[in-house]
């Protein structure tokens, strides 16, 4: 029996938060997850710390692919820079509308929420980037929230959470108890 692991999509955009990107990346990979990290352009990218990271591909390249989840990593003006990519604004709103899983962490749910794609849902970001009395979401202060296909979280420092709760979405409790353990132990020596 050949079982298709599952596949997401974090595009990558100058001024990233890097712990998101990289945590992320890094614990899907763990989980067997296929990550396809995709540049809006050529070449490395910046992320707001200074990482340099290689895209696996370019957006455009990969835009009409198939991919369990879009994962928008934060960072003010990675987020920033994402929010203004015509193509990627295209590939939100038509996963929004076929109810497929979107997530977003930091400062990316602002991103959303400028699409109107936050409306009706619970949610969470970095504190100062969505409207906390807004009519159109609720907001809640919770490391990671998961609202049907829409999954949210505070900033770096949930980043390691925000992972685990999309390793338990993709493959289940168990697999996520399998990653989640190793980064548990201490060793000594």
């Amino acid at each position: 029996m050949n079982v298709s692991m599952p596949h997401v999509l974090i595009p990558l955009a100058e001024g990233f938060e890097d712990m998101e990107a990289v945590i992320v990346c890094d614990i899907l990979r763990r989980a067997d997850i296929q990550v396809t990290l995709a540049g809006l352009g050529a070449g490395p990218v910046r992320g707001a710390r200074g990482i340099q990271l290689v895209p696996d591909a370019l957006l455009a390249d990969v835009a009409q692919e198939s991919f369990d989840v879009l994962i928008l990593p934060g960072g003010r003006l990675g987020s920033q820079r994402l929010g203004e990519d015509t193509r990627l604004l295209g590939l939100l709103r038509e996963r929004h509308e076929r109810g497929e899983m979107i997530a977003a962490i930091c400062a990316a749910p602002g991103v959303l929420a400028a699409q109107g794609l936050l409306d009706g849902r619970a949610v969470t970001a970095y504190p100062g980037t969505l409207d906390l009395h807004s009519p159109h979401y609720h907001y809640q202060e919770t490391a990671v929230v998961v609202d049907g296909p829409l999954v949210t979280s505070r900033g770096p420092g949930t980043a390691m959470d925000f992972a685990l709760t999309l390793v338990e979405l993709l493959l289940g409790p168990a697999q996520r108890a399998q990653v989640e353990a190793p980064l548990q132990r201490s060793h000594v020596g």
